[in-house]
């Protein structure tokens, strides 16, 4: 089913935890993924805010004032007559915006009451509705030029969305890697027992035949040494263990408080990831479709070519169209005002241009040289990126074979191992061997143990990567990215 981020809180949902389990955790509750999630809804929301400035909106207004105007006194008289007044109430509504090709428009209604004395104070209602608008027909003009800011959000919706993706997949690796961890600390645990086990088992018999007289009290000591030897390495593999245990519940836990260092993790045996047989050569291509951040360089080189027309676009000259339609109303009253309007008695239209030419488009220039640049520069960065993932791919494919050779090696030597010690044990109990070829034998059998399991851990960890450097990590463990805060596993 869907796993919803921030659904489940806690660690350890399952009493033993599967590698699947502990991805499906990761999934639901590492903080990484959560940040990363929330920084893909944030850029979808700037998406919507870019688009939302082509929507129209409602504007409106109302003034009331007064005016007041001295007159000159009269040369004759000697006398000042009383100031002028002229009383003005306006108001305004309409509806306007601008469209994505550049236009700006307005749907308006106006209506102005002006008196004064220079109409005893009787009500003058002028009233005008109409359409304004204005057209850019070269800076300014076209989709290019008006959608920059939604193309820009656009591709850094994208952006984000990829780095989510690689988020996903780092933690996803990052999770086995640790799981993969705790199952060699574990195996190591196990092998410095069981060689403290050998190390018990030799001192035990070493005590008896030297009771008996067949071995010296050195042969004891010898032993006895080894034992304590082993006992240290339980120790430190006991850290180890602990260590590796920690790093895999930070992954898979958002407890933030001390109580996640008490929890214990029971695994089990990780699944054998499947064989395969790296072809670097003919995967390269696939792996550039899915790698999160070759796709994220492609989108910077769109991003810096958007700012680039753009910033050609502002080169040009201003030139703007500017008209408008309507119709006007004269009365002493307002409703009689309006009727003039609404009935069409008297239009009113112009029509005309404004330009604009700087002396020196410095600053144009300036800034469309930047932005051709930046563009170059994401282009070079685009082929960083691509020689980049082909060494990657190289580099993973090499850890593989290497990989799969070390497991091979170590489980002969460890073999050999066993027969070593198995021989210098035979002439020990003959007489013919010495104690201490015998404790040197199950140290080199430990160590050739944890260097079996090292290699069968890093094959598998080789495997994961690959999986990484190809971006296939999720199509491997069947994970489905549904939306900015939705996994399916």
């Amino acid at each position: 089913p869907p796993v919803s981020l921030g659904a489940q809180s806690g660690v350890l949902k399952a009493e033993v935890l599967t590698l699947q389990e502990a991805i499906r955790q990761t999934l639901a509750n590492n903080y990484v993924i959560k940040a990363s999630a929330l920084g893909a809804g944030a850029t979808r929301a700037d998406l919507d805010a870019e688009w939302g400035l082509f929507h129209p909106g409602i504007q409106g207004s109302y003034t009331a004032g007064e005016d007041g105007s001295p007159v000159s006194t009269d040369p004759f008289s000697g006398q000042r007559p009383p100031a002028s007044v002229v009383e003005t109430d306006q108001f305004s509504i309409g509806v306007g915006g601008r469209s994505p090709i550049g236009t700006t428009y307005s749907i308006s209604a106006f209506n102005q009451n002006r008196r004064g004395t220079f109409n005893g104070f009787a009500d003058n209602y002028y009233s005008f509705g109409g359409l304004e608008v204005t057209q850019p027909l070269l800076r300014d003009f076209g989709f290019h030029a008006n959608l920059v800011g939604v193309r820009l959000a656009k591709a850094g919706h994208e952006s984000a969305r990829w780095r989510y993706r690689a988020s996903v997949m780092n933690n996803v690796t990052l999770v086995i890697n640790a799981y993969l961890e705790l199952d060699f600390a574990i195996k190591s645990l196990d092998t410095a027992e069981r060689s403290r086990g050998l190390a018990q088992s030799l001192l035990d018999e070493n005590i008896k035949r030297a009771r008996a007289g067949d071995l010296s009290e050195a042969d004891v000591i010898q032993a006895r040494a080894r034992v304590a030897a082993s006992e240290e390495a339980i120790l430190i593999a006991e850290r180890g263990v602990k260590v590796a245990e920690n790093n895999l519940k930070r992954l898979i836990s958002d407890d933030t408080t001390v109580a996640l260092l008490s929890r214990n993790v029971v695994i089990t045996t990780p699944p054998q990831f499947p064989d395969h047989t790296p072809d670097p050569a003919a995967e390269f291509g696939p792996a550039l479709e899915r790698r999160p951040d070759y796709q994220q360089a492609l989108i910077d080189v769109t991003r810096a070519d958007v700012t680039r027309r753009f910033r050609k676009n502002q080169l040009l000259p201003r030139l703007d169209v500017v008209g408008s339609i309507g119709y006007n109303g004269l009365a002493a009253g307002s409703g009689t005002s309006w009727d003039q309007v609404r009935d069409r008695d008297s239009q009113s239209y112009s029509l005309g241009a404004v330009v604009s030419i700087p002396l020196t488009f410095a600053t144009e220039r300036g800034r469309y040289r930047s932005a051709r640049l930046t563009q170059q520069q994401a282009e070079m960065n685009l082929a960083v990126i691509e020689q980049d993932i082909v060494v990657d791919v190289g580099n993973a494919a090499t850890q593989i074979e290497t990989a799969k050779k070390r497991v091979q090696a170590t489980e002969d030597s460890f073999q050999l191992a066993i027969k070593n010690l198995d021989a210098e044990l035979k002439k020990l109990r003959a007489g013919t061997g010495d104690t201490f070829f015998v404790l040197t034998q199950q140290e080199v059998l430990a160590n050739t143990k944890i260097a079996v399991d090292r290699a069968q851990t890093d094959l598998q960890r080789a495997l994961a990567e690959y999986d990484r450097q190809m971006g296939i990590t999720l199509d491997r463990h069947g994970i489905t990215i549904e939306g900015e805060e939705k996994l399916s596993y």
